[in-house]
Parts: structure tokens; sequence; C-alpha cells
């Protein structure tokens, strides 16, 4: 059949006028750094639907970001605006005193718990994935009775200060909270393209296990202080990195021996992210907490969630509230999304479409040798940027030039100053053509900035 013909993107080269003036007050209004910075502003938005974001001079820029895997069911999505619209006009901030609960908390913790891996049968609601976060090492502490949770090199939780710190993705964006939270301990997260360790016994999975096992527990902190670990299963703001085969399965033994709750962040990773609903799924993996956000919210109210096993979640009697957590119509649109992701059967478009994307960045990969590696799960996908493929130097320039190339020819994706490479996440029900499209753009970008045009 024939192909659908290319959208119309760009009318006038971004930054347009409007975008400009508007950059312009920016300063005056936000703090420096708040939401990035001026230097890197290319369109001010204006509105978005389905996988497009349009800008205030009327470009449009096919969305490969997702809104941070926020819109996995699009931008706007008319069965979820259209819930939530409807529970506004009946029930606004549920924020009561232990006299009463909501009746959509109930349904969607039962809607939710329904999805969940089997070990989890208790759920928490909150407002955003760093409360979630926050929530489970306070619930893994307080459960245990122990003071210190393991996390990895590379993983990113959130933005308030234990979430911060049990995060540490770049040493300066966390410098002046590292010294203040205490209770954390780290190991090299197992990204086979650049890790530095070795096993005897395997490979890098292997060789991270045996380091927490060898080193930390012998040298930093003994195994009956360790409340619990705190693990992504794909790191995404590091480059999407995908662990071996044996690591998830690993930690879990490694956790079951030492009587140590495994808490899976799946914030940005699940909701169908993957390829499946949770990106554990994978490795067959049961976690004792799961972590929830983002694409619950159906890119609309903001909810986020922590499921678990109930009996640790109980002992812990943790109070972990907020004013709006669990906001009815957040609720509503939490309830929407989960019938449109099965219904509409986007886990398996997702798997299908991302294995085509894998398959165009490794022709990429082939052709252009400024990539170094490619690597994805479904539909979150990675090219990684190097200036030699022998010393795997990161390629932070080339990075930033395909990136305005990119946006200056319609498409848009998640980039900043810590970025090497390209990632690519769009929602999970874009159009096949308008999905092609964008790796035409971006092909044509990572051969102009190969060849030095």
């Amino acid at each position: 059949m024939p192909s659908k013909p290319r959208v119309s993107l760009i009318k006038t080269p971004p930054p347009g006028p409007e975008s400009r003036r508007l950059i312009a007050r920016e300063e005056g209004l936000f703090p420096h750094g708040a939401y990035g910075t001026m230097e890197d502003r290319f369109f001010i938005a204006l509105r978005a639907s389905g996988s497009l974001i349009e800008d205030v001079d009327g470009n449009r820029f096919i969305d490969f970001g997702a809104g941070w895997a926020t819109n996995n069911v699009g931008n706007c999505n008319p069965e979820v605006v259209e819930a939530v619209h409807a529970m506004m006009k009946e029930s606004g901030v549920v924020c009561w005193t232990s006299a009463a609960n909501s009746a959509q908390r109930l349904q969607l913790a039962e809607k939710l718990l329904a999805v969940c891996p089997k070990s989890t049968n208790k759920v928490l609601f909150l407002t955003t994935g760093t409360e979630a976060v926050e929530a489970a090492l306070r619930i893994m502490r307080r459960a245990s009775g122990r003071p210190f949770i393991l996390s990895f090199f590379g993983q990113y939780h959130g933005l308030s200060y234990g979430a911060m710190a049990a995060g540490p993705l770049q040493a300066d964006l966390r410098e002046d909270v590292a010294p203040l939270v205490n209770g954390f301990l780290y190991a090299p997260y197992p990204y086979a393209y650049r890790t530095l360790l070795r096993s005897r016994s395997g490979g890098p999975g292997r060789a991270t296990l045996d380091y927490i096992e060898e080193i930390l527990l012998t040298y930093e902190v003994p195994a009956s202080r360790i409340a619990g670990v705190l693990v992504e299963p794909v790191v995404g703001e590091a480059g999407v990195w995908i662990p071996p085969d044996d690591f998830l399965p690993g930690l879990r033994a490694l956790c079951d021996r030492h009587g140590w709750y495994l808490c899976i962040d799946e914030v940005q990773s699940g909701f169908g992210r993957c390829g499946k609903m949770w990106a554990l799924e994978h490795w067959n993996v049961e976690p004792d907490l799961l972590v929830i956000g983002k694409g619950l919210s159906g890119g609309s109210m903001p909810i986020a969630a922590v499921a678990g096993r109930g009996e640790m979640m109980d002992k812990a009697e943790a109070f972990l509230a907020g004013t709006y957590a669990g906001h009815p119509a957040s609720c509503a649109a939490g309830m929407k999304t989960i019938e449109i992701i099965y219904r509409d059967r986007l886990l398996e478009y997702a798997a299908e479409l991302g294995a085509y994307g894998l398959r165009r960045l490794q022709e990429m990969k082939e052709k252009y040798p400024i990539i170094g590696e490619v690597r994805g799960k479904g539909l979150w996908l990675a090219a990684e940027l190097v200036t030699d493929r022998e010393t795997r130097a990161k390629n932070f320039e080339a990075a930033a030039a395909i990136n305005r190339l990119c946006l200056a020819n319609g498409l848009y994706y998640i980039h900043d100053s810590i970025s090497w490479f390209v990632r690519i996440q769009p929602p999970l029900n874009i159009e096949r053509s308008l999905f092609e499209q964008g790796l035409d753009i971006l092909e044509d970008a990572v051969g102009k900035v190969s060849s030095g045009r």
C-alpha cells in the first residue's frame, strides 16, 4: 500500500520571532537553570496533540520525548482529557482526615494492582515520581529497621534531597545534596558498553554483583545494615542502559540471601515504555516495591504510586500522603490510561515499532562512525555518539549538533548538556509513518554531522 504523505512541520526557522520574544522574557521571570538554559532554548511550545507539538510560531515538531514518558498514550489524548474533565465536574481535591477516602482511589487501586507484578498487593498514591521514591525509601528503612539503601551510579530518581542522594546521575547535579543526606551506598550499574568492572565468572552483570558482595559488604557496610536495593530496570537519563540478562535476577537472589528489599523504579520505564507493562517483565523478576509515575497520568493530572508487598508496607507504618495525592481526576486519568493501553494493544505495538526503530539505528551505526553503540527495549531507544570507536570517547559536540539539526527540521527529543547520545521515546501510539519521518530527520542530521557538514 502507498505510504502516507509526510507531515508538514516547519514554517519559520526556529526559534521563530514569537519564540524569540518569549525566550527573551524568561530570564526576568525564572531562576537561572530552573528550566534549562536560555542558550539551549529552541522554541516555546503552545499546544500538543497525539505525537505532534506546536510552538507559538506555528512550527510543528514530531514528539520523540513524550514528556519524559508521561504521554505514553499521546499528547492530550481525548479520552483521558474527557475522563479528567468529567471527574473535575464531580469532585475537587480530596484532602480529608481519616474520616473519609475517595471511591476513585479504591477503583484505581484495584485496576492498577491487577496489572502490577503478582508480588504486589497494596498500593500507595502520591503526586510525583520523586515523592514515590521518597516513600519507597522510607518504607524500606522503617519495615527493616535498617538505615542503608544500595543504589547504582548513573541512575536518576528525582530532584528532592533523598531522591537526588539515591540517584548519582552526575556529580555536579548533587554536590550540594550529597554531604547532607546519609544512608546510601553505590555500585556501578552493569552498563556493558562502558563498565570498567570485570568478573572471574561471568559478564558485567556478574561483575557488579561480585563488587557488591566482595567490596561493598566487606569494606563499606555489613549486609545486616542494608534495608534494600533501589534499581532502575533500564537506566533512562544516562542514556537507556539495558542491563545484562543475569543482572536483575542476580540482584533478586542477592536480596533474598541477605534479607534486603528489592525496590524497582519503573517511573519512566513502566506503563509500556519498554514493550511490556513493566520493564522488569523482560527478566521475570518480582519486586518487593514498585515505584510508578509518569505514564500512569496519561499525560494529564499528576499522579504516582508505590505498589508493594502488603506485609512490608503495613509493617513500615509510615504516614505518607500529600494534598493532591490520589486526586480523583488523576485517578480517572490513570484508569482510562490503563484501559487504552490494553484495549489498543499498545504493548505489542510498542514492541513491534521499537524493533523497527532499533533496526534503523543499527543501520545508521553501520554507515556513520560517530555512532558507537545502539540499544533499546520497546519504544525506548538510544544511539551513543563517540569521537572514536576504539577509545569510545563521549561525543557531546556531535550530540548537540545533531539535536540542533533535528529541531531545525521538526524533530524534538530529550537532550541536554549531559547528553552524549540520542534518546528516542515517542508516545506508544505514534503513527508508524510519523515515526519513520522522525527517524529520517534523525538520520539526515547524523549523516551531516558525521561528514562534517
